[in-house]
C-alpha cells in the first residue's frame, strides 16, 4: 500500500475513535449525574424544604461511616434528620424548585439518564463496527458538524423555553396538574 492510502486509513480510525469516544463521555457523564440526584433525592428532605423553604435546611446526603463514634453522630444529626447528614451547599434544592420539581418523584426521574447512558454505550460500541462505522466525509465536514452542533444546541433551548413557560411558571402558581397533585398530596393527613 501506498503511503497516501495508509494515511488515509489511519485517518479514518481515528475520526471513527474520537466519534465513538463522544459517546462513551456520554455514557460516563449521564450516571454520574443520575447519581447525584438520586441520592440528594433519596436521602434529601427536599418535600419538608418545599413546605418551608426558610427554616428547613436542605440536606444533601446522609452520612453512612461505621467509624462515626456518638460525639460525631450527635454533631452531625441535623434537624429533621434521622441519622447523621450533610447540609446540602450547592443549591440544587432551589435549582429543581425553580424549574418545578415540588416533590421527590420528580427528582426521581433523573433515572431516566442511566437510560441514556445505556443508549450511549450502544450507539458507541455500534460506530465502532465496520457496518456502522461514520463515513469519512461526513466526520471531516466541519460544516455538517457544526450544524448538528447547532440544531442541537437550537433544539435544546427551545425546549427548555418552552419547558420554564409551560410547566414551570404555571407550576409556580399552583396551576397545573403537577401543582394540584403536590396540593393535595400535601393537604391530605398523613395517618
Amino acid at each position: 500500500m501506498t503511503s497516501r492510502v495508509m494515511m488515509i486509513l489511519l485517518e479514518e480510525r481515528l475520526y471513527r475513535n474520537i466519534f465513538a469516544s463522544h459517546f462513551a463521555a456520554l455514557a460516563i457523564i449521564f450516571p454520574w449525574t443520575s447519581g447525584n440526584l438520586f441520592h440528594v433525592a433519596w436521602q434529601g428532605n427536599f418535600e419538608s424544604w418545599v413546605q418551608d423553604p426558610l427554616h428547613v435546611r436542605p440536606i444533601a446526603h446522609a452520612i453512612w461511616d461505621p467509624h462515626f463514634g456518638q460525639p460525631a453522630v450527635e454533631a452531625f444529626t441535623r434537624g429533621g434528620a434521622m441519622g447523621q447528614s450533610e447540609y446540602s451547599l450547592f443549591r440544587v434544592y432551589r435549582w429543581w424548585y425553580t424549574i418545578g420539581a415540588l416533590m421527590k418523584i420528580f427528582i426521581f426521574g433523573a433515572l431516566f439518564l442511566l437510560f441514556l447512558s445505556a443508549i450511549s454505550l450502544i450507539a458507541g460500541w455500534l460506530h465502532l463496527q465496520p457496518k456502522w462505522k461514520p463515513k469519512r466525509f461526513v466526520v471531516k465536514n466541519a460544516e455538517s458538524r457544526l450544524n448538528h452542533h447547532l440544531s442541537t444546541i437550537r433544539v435544546s433551548s427551545l425546549a427548555w423555553m418552552g419547558h420554564l413557560v409551560h410547566a414551570t411558571i404555571p407550576a409556580s402558581r399552583e396551576s397545573t396538574l403537577g401543582g394540584i397533585i403536590s396540593y393535595l398530596y400535601y393537604r391530605i393527613p398523613k395517618g
